[in-house]
């Protein structure tokens, strides 16, 4: 649900309108007439059972662009990444994964996972899957994958090269969802990031690097 209007606050970031089709390509002239914003993750986060701990700062850059046409929004994420990791197993091997989190109610949720009268959305984006995953967040340990039919309408494009991940989410503006978030134009959202690094990193999970609170107005 929108939140006030805090489109004027250094972490804003806008959501471009581009009247006609936008694709998934990278290369769509709509990424061209998009301005850029750089927001720094830097928050590292490990999770213990049923706690946060914040454990220190940590500056990780994201490079973000956001378009849509009025029926669909676009997210275009890009970051460093010397080597992709793309496998799992339940021991050493971890993939490079990518959440963008907004709360799906008025009122401020807590940035980790919001909680149980304030849920958040999340949209989880790892190298591995096939595509990203729609979850509903209550509290630390309280994530769901949704399964209704109306919140399994994620796009993404993916691709590593040259050191740098390149990830396109789209998924239409408005839903019959309970579960999703609905974007109206003239409307700012709260917005947040987080990152894992796979490979050995141990980064999965709870274990994590996250933005604080971001703004994103759509135009």
């Amino acid at each position: 649900m929108p939140d006030h209007d805090l489109s004027g606050s250094s972490r804003a970031i806008t959501a471009v309108y581009i009247q006609g089709p936008v694709t998934l390509a990278p290369l769509d002239p709509a990424w061209i007439q998009t301005p850029e914003t750089v927001i720094t993750l830097s928050r590292r986060i490990h999770e213990t059972g049923a706690k946060m701990v914040d454990m220190g700062n940590e500056n990780r850059r994201i490079k973000v662009k956001v378009v849509h046409n009025g029926t669909d929004i676009f997210f275009f994420y890009q970051w460093d990444e010397s080597t992709p990791n793309v496998t799992v197993n339940d021991y050493s091997l971890f993939a490079d994964a990518f959440a963008m989190e907004i709360p799906l109610i008025t009122e401020v949720s807590p940035i980790w996972m919001g909680a149980k009268d304030k849920p958040v959305n999340i949209i989880y984006w790892r190298a591995d899957l096939a595509r990203p995953e729609n979850i509903v967040g209550g509290g630390i340990g309280t994530t769901q994958i949704s399964s209704d039919t109306e919140s399994q309408n994620i796009r993404h494009y993916q691709n590593w090269a040259n050191g740098v991940w390149t990830v396109i989410i789209t998924r239409p503006m408005t839903t019959a969802s309970h579960n999703q978030v609905s974007f109206v134009r003239s409307a700012t959202y709260r917005l947040a990031l987080a990152n894992w690094k796979g490979g050995s990193d141990a980064e999965r999970g709870g274990n994590k690097i996250i933005s604080d609170w971001l703004y994103l107005f759509i135009k």
